[in-house]
């Protein structure tokens, strides 16, 4: 009865996580740059049990985290000149404090000293350091991501990407950073720059809200066992209390 109560508890608190995050999926469909996260579970043990099916110890599930998916969105053309996208595996590369981030979100703006920043005010990074934007030029950046000032090369984009995308460690809704502190990112090269596009995010509505209805469900099952448990203890409970007459 007790491990039937711990599975139960344990099944309604995965399902209320996994439906936090496809939440977020579902409050970030027109966030620039956002890929979508899906929850991964992962059976427990009563402590000192040496596998999770064993029966004379309680076991349970719970989210053991999520798994970013870094699939293409689709692009939305905005005409701006200062807005990017990235079309094939890459990320654009700002700097966060003394270190690396990794975006697709290239809403980017001129900010003061003329530096290129992304939407947080981070600056970006060129092949050769932060990118500066001359007052008032007109910018044209090619599909390798050289950037152009009245028609003179002024550097080009940093596109980096990774062999292992799991360790990227999310920080916000579109940024990335090295979750492991020690992993060198390499040049992308079949990403092209897109100007004047912006990609949206990856998540699709209708796949959001399926999953969400079939995680309530099973929410909603865990419910009701877990009702039905506490009902039979209880009763069980008044069936063995002395009669009184």
């Amino acid at each position: 009865m007790i491990k039937g109560l711990y599975e139960a508890a344990s099944g309604l608190l995965s399902e209320a996580r996994a439906h936090e995050i496809r939440a977020n999926n579902l409050a970030n469909i027109n966030t620039v740059g956002f890929k979508k996260d899906t929850p991964f579970f992962r059976l427990l043990a009563a402590s000192g049990s040496s596998s999770p099916h064993d029966p004379k110890n309680p076991s349970g599930v719970v989210v053991g985290g999520t798994a970013t998916d870094f699939s293409q969105g689709p692009l939305k053309r905005t005409g701006n000149p200062l807005d990017l996208a990235l079309d094939g595996d890459g990320f654009f590369v700002v700097k966060l404090g003394d270190k690396e981030a990794y975006t697709r979100a290239g809403n980017f703006k001129v900010g003061p000293g003329s530096k290129l920043l992304d939407q947080n005010g981070l600056p970006v990074l060129a092949e050769k350091g932060v990118l500066n934007i001359p007052a008032g030029a007109q910018v044209t950046i090619d599909s390798n991501g050289e950037v152009f000032a009245n028609g003179s090369s002024i550097g080009t984009l940093k596109v980096m990407t990774f062999d292992d995308k799991s360790v990227l460690k999310k920080v916000g809704n579109s940024l990335w950073v090295d979750g492991t502190g020690n992993t060198e990112p390499k040049k992308a090269t079949g990403a092209k720059v897109q100007q004047g596009f912006l990609e949206m995010s990856n998540a699709n509505v209708i796949e959001e809200m399926v999953s969400m209805i079939d995680e309530m469900r099973h929410f909603e099952a865990h419910q009701k066992a877990i009702r039905s448990i506490l009902d039979d203890t209880v009763g069980r409970t008044i069936n063995s209390l002395p009669s009184l007459k």
